[in-house]
């Protein structure tokens, strides 16, 4: 459900954003000296309804074409490549996406009998003016660059992040309520000595982007990528949806199983990945000038990464805390998982002791 309220959001903005961006254009070429303009097809059209029928249906065309291109891009090999080229592919795909709304929208109108040949030939002979097609062309691909650019800034942050550095959501300190989830490779030092540091940065990036789509389809948060850990987290409603929390440390074991032969035969061993998660109340602000992000403080994170450590002294795979486990009553997909009572730990500066399950998904 979240999953396509997200869709629908970004959608809506991206239909929203380029309404905006044409009509901006026409303010900057058109109403703003429409005293000046002697009368014509193209002075009678853009004063008419029809002109405004055209934004809206380039928004929606442009909207639904540059959210699919990023939905393709996000779930294909695409999202593994340099910045740069990312940048350069995704700007060729907007392009061609303009090209084939125009088309579209010539089409409709033609069929309509909005636009007459007539009436086309004469915008024809306009539109094609040396002097306006480097006007148009150099706004719309400006706009495109930098709509792919923010996207991919915003993918570096996180989704939501950068808007929320913009608007100052963190910076007066805050609480929120959220699941955190440590994943850390198993034998990392044993691994890094084998395969040696270039090629094991190597092995890891690729076991973070078989992760990747498990994120985008579960709503993970990454909070941080430290060497060969990665922390997610999830407003506690959100990762209790559905259980996403937990659907999303077995997806990606799932994944990486599927690739079992690809990381044999490439590097001679296979990626094992243990978990520990916890939920509870967090401090979340704004850090730092030169490299600024958002923090999260309270001992939510801390127990989840010592859950995490225990993994290996209790052969288990996922720990969470008995916290989580209450929560997860109720909730119809956990009919799916298997919870192992194991022990207690201390809390650090408490007197009360903690108790842990193990995770399995038969």
């Amino acid at each position: 459900m979240l999953n396509k309220r997200r869709f629908v959001n970004e959608w809506l903005l991206s239909v929203m954003a380029w309404i905006a961006i044409v009509y901006f254009y026409a303010l900057l070429t058109v109403f703003g000296f429409k005293g000046y303009f002697e009368q014509n097809p193209i002075t009678e059209y853009m004063y008419s309804g029809f002109f405004h029928l055209e934004v809206v249906l380039t928004g929606v065309i442009l909207g639904t074409l540059f959210t699919a291109v990023n939905r393709v891009t996000d779930f294909s090999v695409i999202r593994t490549k340099p910045f740069g080229l990312i940048i350069f592919i995704k700007s060729i795909l907007y392009i061609l996406s303009l090209v084939l709304c125009t088309i579209i929208i010539y089409q409709i109108f033609y069929r309509l009998h909005i636009v007459t040949q007539e009436d086309f030939q004469f915008f024809q002979d306009y539109l094609f003016n040396i002097r306006y097609m480097a006007s148009i062309l150099s706004y719309f691909f400006f706009f495109i660059f930098l709509i792919n650019f923010i996207s991919q800034i915003n993918r570096k942050f996180g989704p939501g992040v950068l808007f929320d550095l913009l608007r100052g959501k963190y910076y007066h300190p805050r609480k929120e309520h959220l699941i955190f989830l440590f994943i850390d490779l198993k034998s990392s030092t044993a691994i890094a000595e084998r395969l040696g540091h270039e090629k094991y940065s190597q092995f890891i990036r690729e076991c973070v982007h078989e992760l990747t789509p498990v994120l985008i389809k579960n709503e993970a948060n990454v909070y941080q990528y430290v060497g060969d850990e990665v922390v997610l987290h999830w407003k506690t409603e959100e990762g209790l949806d559905q259980l996403k929390c937990l659907d999303t440390y077995f997806e990606f074991k799932r994944r990486l199983d599927e690739r079992r032969l690809y990381f044999q035969n490439k590097y001679g061993l296979f990626p094992e990945f243990k978990a520990g998660m916890d939920t509870g109340e967090v401090t979340v602000t704004e850090i730092g000038d030169i490299k600024r992000e958002i923090a999260f403080h309270g001992d939510v994170l801390n127990t989840a990464s010592r859950l995490e450590k225990k993994c290996n002294e209790y052969e288990r795979w996922l720990l969470v805390t008995e916290n989580l486990i209450e929560r997860f009553k109720g909730i119809s997909s956990a009919i799916a998982y298997q919870f192992e009572f194991l022990n207690d730990i201390p809390l650090r500066g408490k007197h009360e002791r903690l108790k842990f399950f193990a995770v399995n998904h038969p």
